[in-house]
């Protein structure tokens, strides 16, 4: 039996762990009818829209903050299910926390152009990424959004859509 299972001193989850305050966002990767993902340039970073869950569930804040960020029609997104979670440390008004971010495979039934990125959030372009670009972009991406991203081109990346 390993230490964990045996001494409750041990903590038993990441909150635990870091002991900072929790605060949730939802985000979507974002792919079009070609199968590009949306990336947004975002303080020097290649992004994915995320921002604060609200009462209304990860799901609709998922959904409105891809509409908020990259300007996309919220009636034209749909999400086809739950990818991954990440967590990252911020800090808001001097204060830091834990970010756990859930994020959601979206398809977009609209047209490329109808980007308008949400320049008062810092987001200076919204660009649709061929796979075959990608590895063009990691460099200046977050390591979160490089897992989340990873993840789908493993796994759901070439299935196909009913």
């Amino acid at each position: 039996m390993s230490k964990n299972q045996n001494n409750s001193s041990y903590p038993d989850s990441l909150r635990q762990t870091i002991d900072l305050p929790v605060i949730e966002s939802a985000g979507g990767l974002v792919c079009n009818h070609q199968n590009h993902i949306l990336l947004m340039f975002k303080r020097g970073r290649w992004d994915m829209p995320k921002g604060r869950v609200d009462d209304d569930g990860k799901k609709l804040s998922a959904i409105r903050e891809v509409n908020e960020e990259t300007g996309l029609e919220a009636s034209k997104l749909c999400i086809e299910g739950k990818l991954v979670s990440t967590w990252h440390t911020t800090r808001h008004q001097n204060i830091k926390y834990m970010k756990k971010t859930h994020w959601y495979l979206m398809r977009y039934d609209g047209f490329d152009a109808d980007t308008i990125p949400q320049v008062e959030e810092g987001i200076i372009e919204c660009r649709w990424i061929h796979l075959s670009e990608l590895p063009k972009y990691r460099d200046l991406m977050r390591a979160r959004i490089e897992y989340v991203v990873d993840f789908w081109h493993e796994n759901l990346a070439y299935t196909a859509r009913p």
